[in-house]
C-alpha cells in the first residue's frame, strides 16, 4: 500500500475530471498535473463484480504502482483504473504496463 502522502483525497479526485487519459490493455490511467504527486486506483463494480475481487485488483495495482514510484519525476495526480484482464495478468506485466503507460502520459524523465 502507498503511504498517506502518496494517495489522492476525494477533493483531489474531482479535479481529475478535467485531466487525460492514457488507455493500456490492462489498465487505464487519467492524469493532471499539480503542484504535488498523488496517486488513487477505482476498481469498478463492472469489472469486479465481488468486493474481494476490486480489493484484490486494487492491492495490485498499488504495488505495481509502488514498484515504478522511484521513477516517476513530474508531478501529477494520477488516477489507476484496473480492467478486468488486470486480476488474471502475472505481476511482472501488470508492472509493466503501468511504466509503459506512466512514460505514455509524459509522467517519467
Amino acid at each position: 500500500m502507498l503511504k498517506k502522502r502518496d494517495r489522492l483525497t476525494a477533493k483531489d479526485i474531482e479535479s481529475l475530471s478535467l485531466g487525460k487519459s492514457v488507455f493500456g490493455t490492462l489498465i487505464s490511467l487519467r492524469h493532471i498535473p499539480s503542484k504535488k504527486a498523488g496517486f488513487s486506483v477505482s476498481a469498478s463494480k463492472k469489472a469486479f463484480p465481488t468486493a474481494v475481487s476490486r480489493g484484490r485488483a486494487r492491492r495490485r495495482v498499488y504495488a505495481a504502482i509502488e514498484k515504478s514510484l522511484g521513477s516517476v519525476k513530474a508531478t501529477a495526480f494520477v488516477m489507476i483504473i484496473p480492467k478486468k484482464e488486470a486480476l488474471a495478468a502475472p505481476f511482472g506485466d501488470l508492472a509493466a504496463e503501468i511504466g509503459s503507460l506512466f512514460k505514455k502520459a509524459g509522467l517519467l524523465d
